[in-house]
């Protein structure tokens, strides 16, 4: 059961997306479950000007094996809770998170 997961964020200054998409990078090498890496996927970019954007302005998107991986991450993975830290003062309102599991058609 592949999972995946788009999570967005109101980052108000340029800079502070950048920083925040260059430690989705680094969440991705540095996330481990069991000493072995985890996280099947990351990417995350800037989102593109638009009004259905509602003011957010940074997109991430991550990819696990199953839904016990992506709970892991959620609750106890170590590199998601220094992103978090960094994106926390960055950031303005909620977070959006959204997830499903892979339907295998395109």
């Amino acid at each position: 059961m592949i999972i995946h997961r788009v999570t967005l964020f109101n980052i108000p200054k340029e800079e502070d997306i950048d920083f925040l998409v260059s430690q989705y990078q680094v969440l991705k090498q540095e996330a481990v479950k069991d000493g072995q890496p985890y996280i099947q996927s990351v990417i995350a970019g800037r989102a593109l000007p638009d009004e259905r954007s509602r003011g957010y302005t940074l997109v991430g998107k991550t990819i696990f094996r199953n839904l016990d991986d992506m709970k892991y991450y959620d609750k106890e993975c170590e590199a998601h809770k220094r992103f978090k830290a960094h994106a926390a003062p960055r950031r303005v309102g909620d977070v959006l998170t959204v997830y499903f599991e892979e339907s295998g058609t395109t």
